[in-house]
């Protein structure tokens, strides 16, 4: 093994100093003798990162074209590396992390860890990749095989149930969570038979452990026990991030807003670049805000004040999220649903322009857009998006669907339609009689 002691020490000085160039150089070095070196690649993704935003360029989400790397494993990784420096976004993460992972199965074993790190490293900015988790579940379980750790075993179940959560039709997710649960289930079970009474009992704190930690949160019961074996994991290993996050996801969930505040600021502190807790910070103001109005209500108070900052903390915390992860359409769904609270039309507008090409939030969109154009008396368009949003239903009927039909009902009152929005208030009388002034507003166009 090389040693790369003395490298490594120049590197963090020259990162100290801001002499990012000299970093990358020194590291990319390094990469070259030894590949695997996880303080090395940690080093060269910090002051990619920091001369990305230091120097203010915008580099883009998805980067440049990927390379033509070839069959040699190592020059492909190696083209990966300092393609990454130059643009040190999640999908060159991922390219990385997939160089690295070719060279671990062409017989380099510990570049299984290097995969590792830059899998979880792009998962950490927030972004959605199939691929990444199918991948660093597959890295997990083979770390598994090899150490019989059975944390590796959870995790590697854990990052499958996160791909099947958003996307139940994938074709192989469910199918090897079983598979692999069933081997979870098996090991216990040697392991029982194998040890004396001390051991089989160890087994049992342990699936107790384990079935806590996995656990969904529905009580604060269940919370408090959690939080327990989470406090005594992180007294033994404080610099895990993950636990932080955990822990401040539990306190959330039961609404101990500043201690999930403080145990996500402590995850922060283990990785600053990590969005996905920036965003978790950003739900905690959110909630705050939110509390804030509701306690307001609860007392008899004016709302309206509390009603207000709480919009402006929304809108930031939305403008936060879409200006560092600006192809998240729902990012931008929830951006323009704040936009129209606040009263800005044109911004809302173009927030909504851009989620209607999403199927998850297209109807929406459609719904939204015609309520913007109807504002700036666009009532043509308005009427395109109404329909648009009514084409996309199922159930007529829904209140949704009848409050479309009835606004775009009246866009084409406004606009001198008058048959085509007759059909649409009879439509309304047919299947609700009361709703709204539907019924008035037909015998008015009937006899008018």
């Amino acid at each position: 093994m090389v040693d790369l002691s003395k490298h490594i020490t120049r590197a963090k000085q020259a990162l100290d100093r801001r002499q990012y160039d000299i970093v990358l150089e020194v590291c990319e070095q390094c990469i070259e003798l030894d590949p695997t070196s996880l303080d090395i690649h940690r080093l060269v993704l910090d002051a990619a990162r920091r001369r990305a935003k230091e120097s203010g360029v915008r580099t883009g989400m998805f980067g440049g074209l990927s390379l033509p790397f070839g069959k040699d494993a190592h020059k492909a990784f190696s083209a990966s590396v300092k393609k990454m420096t130059k643009n040190p976004e999640a999908k060159v993460l991922a390219e990385v992390g997939e160089a690295a992972q070719k060279l671990a199965v062409s017989g380099v074993k510990p570049m299984f860890n290097v995969a590792v790190f830059y899998f979880e490293e792009m998962l950490a900015t927030g972004l959605f990749s199939d691929k990444v988790l199918w991948s660093l579940a597959h890295l997990c379980f083979e770390r598994y095989r090899e150490t019989k750790e059975e944390g590796q075993l959870d995790k590697a179940i854990k990052l499958l149930q996160d791909l099947e959560r958003a996307m139940p039709q994938h074709p192989e997710a469910a199918r090897t969570i079983k598979n692999w649960e069933a081997t979870r289930s098996m090991a216990k079970r040697q392991d029982a038979k194998a040890g004396d009474y001390r051991s089989q009992l160890a087994s049992g704190a342990g699936a107790k452990k384990a079935e806590a930690m996995n656990r969904i949160i529905r009580s604060a019961e269940d919370a408090k026990e959690v939080l327990g074996y989470l406090d005594e994991d992180l007294a033994a290993t404080p610099g895990d991030k993950q636990l932080w996050v955990k822990k401040g996801d539990i306190l959330l969930r039961i609404s101990q807003l500043p201690e999930a505040r403080e145990a996500y600021l402590k995850a922060q502190a283990l990785d600053e670049h990590d969005f996905t807790i920036v965003m978790k910070l950003g739900d905690i103001a959110m909630a705050e805000a939110k509390a804030k109005v509701d306690a307001a209500v609860a007392t008899g108070q004016d709302a309206g004040p509390a009603k207000k900052e709480r919009l402006q903390v929304e809108v930031a915390e939305y403008r936060r999220r879409v200006e560092r992860q600006p192809t998240d359409m729902g990012h931008r769904y929830q951006l323009g649903m704040r936009l129209i609270q606040a009263g800005d039309i044109d911004a809302a507008a173009a927030e909504f322009q851009k989620t209607v090409g999403d199927p998850r939030v297209r109807k929406g969109s459609h719904r939204y857009l015609g309520f913007c154009f109807a504002k700036k008396n666009l009532l043509d368009l308005a009427c395109q998006q109404y329909t648009s949003y009514l084409s996309l239903t199922e159930d007529d009927q829904a209140d949704e669907a009848k409050e479309v039909r009835f606004l775009r009902a009246r866009v084409l009152e406004d606009a001198g339609k008058k048959e085509e929005a007759l059909k649409d208030y009879e439509r309304l009388v047919a299947i609700d009689l009361s709703y709204k002034d539907a019924a008035a507003r037909l015998t008015a166009l009937r006899t008018g």
